[in-house]
């Protein structure tokens, strides 16, 4: 009796968290609405450095535009006018839409645009401005993106 109970159980619980697995990548359904274009490219970069770096303090590396990570109660290295802190607008933002791919050589993205890599990968981000809804890059700069900084060409 005991087998066919936990059995039974295991056989439930699958399947009530089948769909919430199918459903977890991307901003929760109720945030979703109010988010600009923009918002929803900081919301996933957030969760990638969330599901990629855990507690460990994320860092900016403003000459290389690279985001990396230290031990969790220490510092980014130094000097200050190239390794900043990142700072997240989604605290607890997971389950990116967006992804790390390893690259050869950089991925072309204009004259004025630098692909951000996250650990030394590229990040890949659905439905980029420049690729007819096909996959795209996440970039810094150009001028192109709502607040002129990140977004996915």
């Amino acid at each position: 009796m005991t087998r066919k109970l936990v059995a039974v159980s295991a056989l439930v619980l699958t399947l009530l968290a089948g769909p919430m697995i199918a459903s977890a990548a991307g901003p929760p359904p109720a945030l979703t609405p109010s988010l600009t274009p923009n918002g929803r490219v900081i919301w996933n970069l957030d969760a990638l450095l969330n599901d990629t770096f855990g507690h460990r303090v994320d860092c900016w590396d403003g000459q290389h535009a690279n985001v990396f990570s230290v031990a969790h109660r220490t510092f980014c290295p130094s000097p200050l006018a190239r390794y900043q802190e990142y700072v997240f607008t989604f605290l607890n933002a997971r389950d990116s839409q967006f992804h790390l791919v390893k690259l050869t050589k950089a991925p072309n993205t204009g004259a004025t645009n630098a692909p951000i890599t996250v650990g030394g990968l590229y990040v890949a981000c659905p439905n980029g401005q420049y690729h007819h809804g096909a996959e795209g890059w996440l970039v810094e700069g150009g001028g192109a993106g709502p607040n002129g900084f990140f977004w996915c060409n």
